[in-house]
């Protein structure tokens, strides 16, 4: 009997053992899981923090606003030194590109060129603290902000090849090791036949006094294709600056383009094409831009976009008669007496 009993309360004991061992079993597994849910909802915060930091991020970059850009981009970054979208928009922010203002060029046709967008110049105007964008300096250089959500690819070689090699592209790539007594004024001249074109090179090559050799080594050199002296060239070049002029909203400036090519050339039926392109762009345009005019109350505007629409389509229709009545309102407010 005596056994039976210490059996029996062994076993009772046994057993609140195994029962207390399951239990704080069980409320250990609990105490893991709620460290793991509050882990979780930390990391979908911090997760949540950085893109709302790099939406805004891209939002500066996509106006030029750098200087507003790299606090959130920096911010990101000590968060997570690793994330690799920081990490490749801070590399883009630290190689720095510059190109060269050439005469005739305006801020639309570089953003025309490297945005894919005329419109977007003022973004250029704000990385360079450029007053008055009429005004461009020629051979001043400016900087060209990286914009996330433009293409990229885009070089001076490509500019500089329509500016000045009637649209062509390199056809090689030369280093050439820099020498004592070497000036990138020299080279210019030396490879292109152009000492102005000692821009584009210190453009290609990210130097920044492009009069002075004294920290760089070796220079990467785009070989053109010799510029032809045929007539044609003068066409090919013609409509190249016409395309630009278009990409850039400057219509009356891509028509005198395209009507410069003449009958006879091999590139007229091609200019003639780009022409009617160009009027029936540039005429719905500035058709347009005149109807917004009159009716924000403002004819003198209104008849000054329809005379630029008629410039470059005489045959818009409707323009004509918008206009005469336009310049009717403006003789009979010019009629009315002065207000007291």
């Amino acid at each position: 009997m005596k056994n039976f009993q210490k059996v029996t309360i062994l076993g009772t004991l046994l057993g609140s053992g195994v029962w207390l061992f399951g239990c704080e079993a069980a409320g250990g597994r609990q105490v893991v899981q709620q460290v793991q849910i509050i882990d979780t909802q930390a990391d979908a915060r911090e997760a949540a923090q950085i893109e709302a930091s790099l939406s805004e991020c891209r939002a500066y970059l996509a106006q030029g606003e750098e200087g507003k850009a790299l606090p959130l981009l920096e911010a990101v970054l000590r968060k997570r030194p690793d994330h690799p979208e920081a990490m490749f928009y801070w590399e883009k922010l630290n190689t720095k590109s510059y190109v060269t203002v050439y005469p005739g060029n305006t801020l639309s046709g570089i953003a025309a060129y490297y945005y894919d967008d005329g419109q977007k110049w003022p973004v250029l105007a704000r990385a360079n603290a450029i007053e008055s964008p009429g005004k461009l300096r020629p051979y001043a250089r400016i900087l060209i902000p990286w914009c996330p959500a433009c293409k990229e690819g885009k070089d001076e070689a490509g500019r500089v090849g329509n500016l000045f090699f009637g649209g062509s592209r390199p056809t090689k790539i030369v280093l050439h090791p820099v020498r004592e007594g070497d000036s990138l004024e020299a080279l210019a001249k030396q490879h292109y036949g152009d000492k102005r074109l000692r821009y584009f090179l210190a453009d290609y090559n990210r130097i920044e006094d492009p009069w002075s050799l004294e920290k760089v080594s070796s220079l990467k050199i785009p070989v053109f294709p010799p510029r032809k002296t045929d007539k044609t060239q003068k066409d090919r070049e013609a409509l190249a600056q016409g395309d630009l002029a278009m990409k850039s909203g400057e219509y009356e400036k891509a028509c005198r383009y395209f009507a410069s090519v003449p009958e006879g050339s091999p590139y007229r039926k091609e200019a003639r094409s780009s022409m009617e392109r160009c009027r029936a762009q540039g005429g719905s345009h500035y058709d347009r831009l005149g109807d917004e005019a009159f009716q924000n109350s403002e004819p003198n505007e209104a008849c000054r976009h329809w005379k630029t629409a008629l410039r470059v389509d005489p045959e818009r229709p409707g323009v004509k008669k918008k206009l005469a009545e336009a310049e009717d309102l403006v003789k009979a407010l010019e009629l009315l007496p002065a207000s007291p």
